[in-house]
């Protein structure tokens, strides 16, 4: 009994990470969700933020960028925020994109700047990423030793009627 369940295990070692690549390739985009908690002061109220007092960024409620088209690349603002974040400290800020699903050029992020609101709890950093093509995206953010990584989907606009070209 011992070889085949051997001969079993050494089967099973070999085809399930080859199944399981497989599946990750055509599966649904692991989209990240904010929290879903309010994380309390100094943060704003949001229940999207995802990150600690470290790094945090606040995400789409559902995790989809709804683009204007290939046309127009995907594109949206993000919102950081770092406890003790001061105006001119977000030159440290570095953000990547690339795809997850699809081999493409990565995303196009903007030099970051900074933004106030009494919405966005005060001064946050703030930067622009466009994506190339619809798709699965993982972007990174590091600001001064910290690193946050989450993954959203950019899709055309279903509100949109699609052009005719």
């Amino acid at each position: 009994m011992k070889p085949v369940r051997l001969t079993f295990a050494v089967l099973l070692a070999v085809v399930l990470p080859v199944g399981a690549a497989q599946a990750n390739k055509n599966s649904v985009c692991p989209r990240t969700l904010g929290s879903g908690e309010v994380l309390g002061k100094p943060f704003p109220s949001s229940d999207r933020w995802y990150g600690s007092e470290a790094l945090a960024v606040i995400l789409k409620p559902d995790g989809l960028w709804r683009g204007m088209g290939p046309s127009n690349n995907y594109r949206d603002k993000l919102f950081w925020w770092s406890l003790g974040f001061k105006p001119g400290a977000e030159s440290n800020l570095k953000v990547t994109g690339k795809r997850l699903d699809k081999d493409a050029p990565p995303a196009n992020i903007s030099r970051a700047t900074n933004a106030h609101a009494e919405s966005l709890g005060g001064w946050t950093m703030l930067v622009m990423v466009e994506f190339p093509s619809s798709g699965c995206w993982q972007i990174t953010g590091e600001y001064l030793g910290q690193k946050l990584t989450f993954v959203v989907e950019a899709r055309a606009d279903e509100s949109r009627p699609a052009s005719a070209t």
